[in-house]
């Protein structure tokens, strides 16, 4: 009887897995055996040229990675670029979620406007951004001219500061309408009551939101900053479509940097270890920011 009651729920406790089963299968297929393979092919240099010959290394392509200057340079790039980017957008993204937040009629119409950027694909957003800040034809440079701001034209996209002023911009106007649906979801999650209580304290609207709106949207705001810093250090598209990288590799990201060393050189090898490089980065900022926000929660639930 005792064998039968243990086995029995035993059963019970592995049901949810049989269900999760075929999911966890495909995540399998879909991801792991890609990083897998990848991880292999980091460790060996394969010639192309020679029918895909490949010769085990071991570590050497990391070695010549972190010893490049090309290599550190691009980090550099994507530091600066998502550095640049994500405090901007967030503080607009917070912006707006608040000035929405207040607004109770037409809010799905303007919701809508609002997603536009974030619908287009990032090719078509790279190739409107670089026309408008096209330095003979855009409408950038004769916005400026109209209001007096400068005298003549500036080429944006062919000085090393200005072109990743230019790509922070465009980025910035991409991901900017996805902060703000996520802060304006996390606002409306705010209980009411806690407004109340803090306005029969005496509290003004500064304080209000220093002391509620704020510690209230804290989850929401790093679950935010991680995704949105995901995104921007994996951004490819809309920068090689503005600048390819230039002027003088100024704004050659990581991704840019992996896609020529892989593509263009034709060392895949060391291209796949750059590429692992970057997966394990962001492994490790993902988790520093879930252990985080768990242990913020887990002491928010023991408060």
């Amino acid at each position: 009887m005792t064998t039968k009651t243990s086995s029995s729920r035993l059963q019970k406790q592995l049901t949810p897995y049989y269900f999760l089963l075929p999911a966890l299968l495909v995540l399998g297929v879909i991801i792991l055996w890609p990083i897998l393979n990848n991880l292999l092919m980091s460790l060996q240099k394969v010639r192309l040229l020679k029918g895909g010959e490949s010769e085990w290394v071991g570590l050497a392509n990391y070695t010549k990675l972190l010893g490049s200057g090309s290599f550190s340079s691009s980090v550099g790039s994507s530091l600066r670029f998502t550095l640049l980017s994500l405090p901007i957008a967030l503080v607009l993204g917070l912006a707006l979620a608040l000035v929405f937040n207040e607004i109770k009629r037409y809010r799905p119409v303007f919701t809508a406007f609002l997603l536009v950027p974030w619908a287009i694909a990032p090719v078509v957003t790279g190739y409107m951004w670089r026309w408008l800040f096209h330095d003979s034809f855009g409408l950038v440079n004769y916005f400026l001219l109209s209001v007096g701001l400068i005298d003549a034209n500036i080429p944006w996209l062919a000085q090393p500061g200005p072109a990743m002023g230019a790509v922070v911009v465009a980025n910035v106007w991409r991901f900017m309408p996805y902060i703000t649906i996520m802060l304006l979801a996390g606002l409306q999650g705010i209980s009411t009551e806690l407004y109340e209580a803090a306005q029969m304290d005496g509290a003004n609207v500064v304080q209000r939101f220093w002391n509620v709106t704020l510690p209230q949207l804290r989850h929401v705001i790093g679950v935010v900053f991680l995704f949105a810093t995901i995104w921007m250090v994996n951004d490819f598209g809309l920068i090689f479509i503005m600048t390819e990288g230039g002027p003088a590799k100024a704004t050659q990201v990581l991704p840019i940097t992996i896609y020529r060393i892989a593509f263009e050189n034709l060392q895949l090898g060391r291209g796949a270890a750059a590429a692992m490089m970057l997966l394990a980065f962001l492994l490790a900022l993902s988790v520093f920011f879930i252990r985080v926000l768990f242990r913020e929660r887990r002491r928010g639930d023991e408060n």
